[in-house]
């Protein structure tokens, strides 16, 4: 097969120009790319798809620099279609979440997955599972064995985020051992350090790592880079505090500035406004002029991440490529993968029982989640620490408040939500519980098995009653989100692959995430997006400043366990 795009602007990365003219694909690759090609004289006429390219521009196909499938909560082949027919045609992978849930054989389900589709994966060992060893758990702690068979059996590219910047800069022995083997396999180690600047920053990097995607501001963003550190800007769902526009004002045009989702993005959003050409439209609205965005999305992490024919749009290189209807949006018209049409749709892969059935935690019982007062408070007062949620951010805050204790039960304020999770790989797996605010005040509880970054099980609500209920249903239906009111489910989104990931089209899942996020709405949640809140802020224990663990109330500003209810 070969194609033929005629009068299509073609985004010139190299030359730093938008140029007019045909583009000849055949086996896989950029044949020729001229001014003008007759159909005629293409040595390949029998099997020639011509396609009209005119009011069209010709991008490189988009390449995420830094990912998770998991997050999407859609299964390799799901999420490989998703990104597809957004344009993303190649992503750099950090399978974290897989190997929280069954350790390097979770990464190994996923990479199988991803064989049968036409999405380029380049594949990063997880150093960091748990990401927070001795504040949360999971299936085990990944050790320098674990990283060896992710690199020289399963063939990764490199080491993934080191995102337990404290045990980096501490040089704390058993991650010391998986960086030091990075470095001496000359292999990309990258980053996740929010708010490590100056000597310990100097740390970070001397330990190997060559990239970071978590600055909070753009004086971080600043340093990181000239230190030599890859900068890699993240847009997607969230809100992101540092502007991409100051960045690269003062930065200037670098192969080490780019651009990726993190996997903060959701089905719905990916369903309505795309993936990577989502998150460059972003940056274009900051006032990022529309081709310097580009090749942070193609050419430079082509570059960074052993793409060596990819990125560009030019003779001899991988036909990967995208037609969209402009620069603002980024709306893509046709997707081409190695020089053919993309695919719609993959197969998905026939789990075995470990990946299907992968929640160990026996039902909870009536009375096991409690709120724990201080010593003999029957009546009275105590002081509560609260995590306060910012909603549409990663960010959490440390609130304070007195409230009152009668007949030795805690009596919450109408803005506040019991949350708890619960370990989800031993049959009597412990659990953590807390207060959340700014979240709203469900009806019920909202309980999921996707909590960050071990994926225990997690859920707040207004009634304890109703949260273990709705603990139990994800238990007993081995992965999934579940809504309880009244002692009834009232929803529930299965997710079946490691307890974490649906194996439907995305259009299906985010039919169904609709109808549960529309219900919770309804009934007393104003977080704009429950599921990404649950999933991926309260607790996540490398994210400052709170995070409820299985283990407890972490303070990780401090790096300790702090009580829910303290003496006034």
């Amino acid at each position: 097969m070969s194609l033929l795009i005629k009068n299509v602007a073609i985004a010139d990365v190299l030359e730093d120009k938008i140029k007019t003219g045909d583009i000849y694909i055949r086996n896989g690759r950029f044949e020729k790319i001229a001014e003008h090609i007759d159909a005629s004289e293409v040595e390949e006429k029998e099997h020639l798809t011509v396609i009209n390219g005119e009011g069209l521009t010709a991008l490189p196909g988009l390449i995420d620099a830094h990912t998770h499938v998991e997050l999407s909560m859609l299964s390799s082949a799901s999420f490989a279609e998703a990104l597809i027919q957004n344009g993303t045609t190649a992503a750099v992978l950090d399978p974290h979440d897989a190997v929280n849930v069954l350790g390097h054989k979770g990464a190994k389900y996923l990479m199988e997955e991803m064989k049968e589709t036409d999405l380029t994966p380049v594949w990063m060992a997880s150093p960091c599972v748990p990401s927070a060893p001795g504040y949360e758990d999971c299936y085990g702690q990944v050790m320098l064995s674990d990283v060896k068979v992710m690199v020289e059996e399963y063939g990764m590219y490199g080491i993934a985020e080191a995102m337990d910047y404290n045990r980096v800069i501490a040089k704390e022995a058993s991650l010391k051992e998986i960086l030091d083997y990075g470095k001496e396999k000359g292999l990309k180690i990258d980053g996740h350090a929010p708010g490590v600047l100056g000597a310990d920053l100097d740390t970070y990097i001397a330990a190997g790592v060559s990239s970071d995607h978590e600055s909070v501001t753009v004086g971080e963003m600043l340093e990181k880079f000239r230190k030599g550190m890859y900068v890699i800007i993240r847009r997607g769902s969230l809100k992101e505090p540092a502007s991409a526009k100051e960045f690269l004002d003062k930065a200037g045009d670098s192969d080490h500035i780019l651009l990726s989702t993190d996997g903060c993005i959701t089905a719905k959003d990916m369903a309505e406004h795309g993936h990577m050409n989502y998150a460059l439209a972003q940056i274009v609205k900051e006032g990022v002029e529309p081709l310097q965005a580009i090749k942070l999305a193609t050419v430079y992490p082509a570059a960074a991440y052993g793409l060596k024919d990819r990125g560009v749009i030019a003779e001899g290189y991988r036909a990967d490529m995208i037609l969209v209807k402009n620069l603002t949006d980024f709306k893509v018209q046709d997707v081409i993968v190695n020089g053919e049409i993309a695919k719609a749709s993959y197969p998905r892969m026939d789990y075995p029982k470990e990946v299907i059935h992968s929640i160990k935690r026996d039902d909870l019982k009536e009375g096991e989640l409690t709120i724990p007062l201080p010593e003999g408070c029957i009546d009275g007062e105590v002081k509560v620490n609260i995590v306060k949620i910012v909603d549409g951010t990663l960010e959490t805050i440390h609130e304070e408040r007195k409230l009152p204790v009668k007949n030795g039960a805690l009596i919450l304020e109408d803005d506040l939500m019991y949350c708890a999770v619960v370990d989800r790989y031993r049959k009597d797996g412990s659990i953590g519980i807390g207060i959340i605010s700014q979240a709203g005040a469900l009806q019920g509880a909202f309980a999921g098995s996707v909590g960050q970054d071990t994926q225990n099980l997690i859920a707040f609500g207004t009634s304890l009653s109703d949260m273990t209920l709705a603990f139990n249903q994800v238990i007993v239906k081995q992965g999934g989100l579940s809504y309880v009111r009244d002692g009834e489910e009232k929803q529930f989104v299965g997710l079946p692959v490691l307890g974490i990931l649906s194996q439907k089209p995305m259009d299906v899942f985010v039919k169904e995430t609709d109808r549960l996020l529309a219900d919770l709405w309804e009934h007393g949640c104003i977080l704009k997006n429950p599921i990404l809140t649950m999933s991926l802020q309260i607790s996540l224990a490398v994210i400052p400043e709170m995070a409820i663990t299985n283990r407890g109330l972490l303070d990780i500003i401090n790096n300790r366990f702090i009580p829910v209810c303290e003496l006034v």
